[in-house]
């Protein structure tokens, strides 16, 4: 950007130079040589400043996609803070609300994967149920965004979770 101010500036200098040549001129083609250049320089130094308008609007809005970025980083820190990764069942990973920072939600697992990545995604129950050979019921719960699931025993949910000690109950 300032060499496009620099490049302006000089060619309104130079602008200036040919009208003191008018000036001092004395004939009629040397008159009409003198505006030639003057016009020359003028849409020299437009384009210049045009650039340097051009550069200074890029540089803007690129000044406020960073601001804007920082704000949602600000926003992602103070949201994963109210977060733990927990085991929600064996082998089942989520991350949940820590014990008083809930804000009045609803229980809720996020995913795992999506919330490593700085996005809040909620599991969802698939309403699938499966017998299991250990003669449980296991129940599936999808990301609706990276479609990542974990499997449970279908009673536990985000309202009553599991525990190590239910899991001689199960």
């Amino acid at each position: 950007m300032i060499a496009e101010i620099t490049t302006g500036i000089e060619s309104l200098k130079a602008a200036t130079d040919l009208l003191k040549l008018v000036n001092a001129t004395a004939t009629q083609a040397q008159i009409n040589e003198a505006k030639i250049g003057l016009q020359q320089s003028l849409l020299d130094a437009q384009r210049a400043l045009f650039a340097a308008q051009h550069t200074e609007a890029a540089t803007a809005d690129r000044i406020r996609d960073l601001e804007n970025q920082i704000v949602q980083l600000k926003n992602w820190e103070r949201e994963k803070e109210r977060y733990e990764l927990k085991a929600i069942y064996v082998g089942a990973f989520a991350y949940v609300p820590k014990p008083g920072m809930d804000q009045g939600e609803p229980p809720h697992w996020l995913c795992a994967h999506c919330f490593a990545n700085g996005e809040k995604r909620f599991l969802q129950s698939t309403g699938v149920t499966r017998a299991v050979s250990s003669g449980g019921i296991n129940a599936w719960w999808e990301c609706g965004s990276c479609h990542n699931s974990v499997v449970v025993f279908f009673r536990i949910t985000p309202s009553s979770p599991w525990t190590p000690q239910r899991a001689s109950a199960t």
